[in-house]
């Protein structure tokens, strides 16, 4: 409950800031597939160097929002987070990478209702494609069960050939068989 108030608390300023968001990882998992704990909570921002200080100014002490860390993130494509230390939640930050992948995932993403809200979300095939990705990289069950999990939830409006497209391209073609046969 109060990991999903942070969250939005975090979309309602990235909302008020216009800076565009999807919601990826776990809660993007749990928005298609089988809701599941965690403790992760993961964005991805299109963000400007002029968005960083008014990202950080929105989380003044005693949330941990460092303005540096967010430039650094910027310029070399790596995580940031906002903290909030009463509680101990934290939410990492991926700046939208600049590759026609990423580019596309991007320009896909869906509203989705979290908890009576409608927030921006990865599609599902891009929330499995991330997770093919992530596993390829470091395999654990958990990665495997939220790729599953999508996989089972798909709907009529799910496009197999986009995944399948992409699953190639990327280099998780055999993964992503493995994950249909399972």
């Amino acid at each position: 409950m109060v990991q999903r108030e942070f969250l939005l608390r975090v979309i309602d300023t990235l909302e008020q800031l216009n800076i565009p968001y999807a919601i990826t990882g776990a809660w993007a998992v749990s928005a298609y597939g089988i809701p599941r704990t965690t403790h992760d909570l993961d964005v991805i921002v299109r963000m400007q160097r002029s968005d960083v200080h008014l990202l950080a100014a929105a989380y003044p002490p005693p949330y941990y929002a460092d303005e540096e860390m967010m430039h650094n993130a910027l310029t070399h494509g790596s995580v940031f987070n906002i903290i909030d230390p009463t509680t101990g939640l934290k939410v990492d930050f991926w700046p939208l990478r600049d590759d026609a992948y990423a580019r596309e995932q991007f320009s896909r993403r869906r509203q989705v209702e979290i908890a009576g809200r409608n927030v921006w979300v990865l599609a599902p095939e891009d929330v499995i494609l991330s997770k093919l990705l992530w596993y390829k990289l470091s395999p654990s069950d958990k990665q495997w069960a939220d790729i599953q999990a999508v996989w089972e939830a798909r709907d009529e409006h799910f496009d197999a050939n986009y995944l399948e497209n992409w699953a190639v391209r990327l280099s998780v073609a055999d993964l992503l068989e493995k994950a249909k046969e399972s």
